[in-house]
């Protein structure tokens, strides 16, 4: 097997257990709740609180991959979420602590995507490239599927509590292979082949010399604006989704613990499906002639748009059955623009693939940390767990069309605004 797919593998698994940890704690909001007395309300907090962390280190995170150490980085990030995941127990006698310690998971995982992002350019041939990202991103659906099974029988075997040591365990495992495994470039590699290095090298970026860019010479791009605020919303939407899924199913259709684990993993399990398909369509239609702006924009633009309406149809419906049908089609058909809006950064500029990822992150989250709140906000204040999905089916059209009409995929020029 090529080096280069076992980097992939080790990337895969490593964003496996970073949604792992963040997943795991919607998966017990339940029981916590329950043992806390805290409300929906107050809970949204608690969400958002990693977001906050989260959104704060996505450029500095990508910046410094970009510059320094890729692998490095991705290093220290596991190893200091895993320290907080296991700390975080603790955080049920004081709400306050909790908000802090999920702010620090959040903080530390910050710096995980755009570092992988920026080693895939590193490692990944352009042709290849859409795939690639797809593959790190599946990461976000593989963790989730084994967060709901796995959280859920911990909580009912053992207790909520013993959910964050394990998963705190299993990223020292993964973070000791990591280190000993991965290098920054394929030249570095000591198992490299000469063929696989020649057909690597023949096609990636190059490590950017002298200035990083500042956050402002990033932003002064037109294609970037435009793609930050359709992912702003992007993120909403997601996060919204994710965190507020498990209690939905619970709270709203009557499921247990344990027939949520199962259950919820089915519209997951869609998303990795349609993150698969997007990241290899993109790919497909770019060896065939297509333009990349057909191929990284137009059409995952036109899938976000096409997802919306199974949210509400999901929200709308007696049968359990069919409303996690819908759940599955909407998460699909969302999930697929992903590895669009994440090859996109190559096509604009291949020096600097970190740093733009973080500049799209960091807008995705700041804007995504207030969806947890406004759906624990209208549940709690309102008292209908429907309205927030409707938000969020609206939103979807929107952020698809801003992406869709406003975004390019012409090179741009970031060097000659080096801050």
């Amino acid at each position: 097997m090529p080096i280069r797919y076992r980097m992939i593998g080790l990337v895969l698994l490593g964003t496996m257990l970073n949604y792992v940890d963040r997943i795991n704690i919607s998966v017990a909001a339940a029981d916590i709740m329950r043992d806390t007395g805290w409300d929906e309300a107050r809970f949204g907090w608690v969400f958002s609180s990693f977001l906050v962390g989260y959104a704060l280190f996505q450029y500095p995170g990508g910046t410094l991959a970009d510059r320094w150490s890729a692998r490095k980085v991705v290093g220290l990030s596991c190893i200091g979420f895993s320290l907080f995941t296991a700390l975080t127990p603790l955080g049920a006698s004081a709400f306050f602590l909790l908000l802090t310690l999920r702010f620090a998971v959040g903080a530390c995982e910050s710096l995980s995507f755009p570092s992988f992002a920026s080693l895939n350019s590193r490692w990944i041939p352009r042709s290849e490239f859409a795939r690639a990202q797809a593959m790190l991103l599946s990461g976000v659906y593989l963790g989730q599927i084994v967060a709901y099974p796995s959280t859920a029988w911990i909580v009912e075997r053992f207790s909520w509590q013993a959910v964050f040591y394990v998963n705190a365990a299993v990223g020292v495992l993964w973070v000791s292979a990591w280190l000993w495994y991965s290098r920054d470039t394929p030249r570095e590699h000591p198992a490299m082949s000469a063929a696989e290095l020649e057909r690597i090298e023949s096609d990636i970026a190059e490590k950017p010399e002298g200035a990083t860019p500042s956050l402002l010479a990033i932003l002064r791009c037109r294609p970037v604006i435009f793609t930050c605020l359709s992912y702003m919303l992007y993120g909403f939407i997601a996060w919204l989704f994710i965190f507020w899924l498990p209690s939905y199913l619970v709270k709203e259709r009557g499921l247990t613990t344990m027939q949520m684990g199962l259950v919820g993993m089915l519209p997951i399990g869609a998303g990795f499906v349609g993150i698969q398909f997007g990241g290899w369509f993109s790919d497909l239609l770019l060896q065939r002639g297509a333009s990349p702006r057909l191929a990284r924009v137009r059409m995952p633009g036109l899938s976000v748009i096409l997802a919306a309406p199974f949210l509400v149809v999901g929200v709308s419906v007696e049968s359990i059955a069919l409303c996690i049908a819908c759940f599955g089609l909407f998460y699909a058909l969302f999930s697929a623009a992903l590895a669009g809006y994440w090859a996109l950064p190559l096509e604009l500029n291949p020096m600097f693939v970190g740093s733009i990822v973080g500049v799209m992150n960091t807008s995705a989250n700041a804007a995504g940390l207030f969806g947890p709140l406004v759906a624990g906000y209208l549940v709690a204040d309102v008292g209908r767990w429907d309205l927030p999905f409707f938000l969020a089916a609206g939103l979807s059209v929107v952020c698809g069309a801003i992406y869709a009409l406003f975004v390019s995929a012409d090179p741009i020029d970031i060097e000659s605004r080096l801050a």
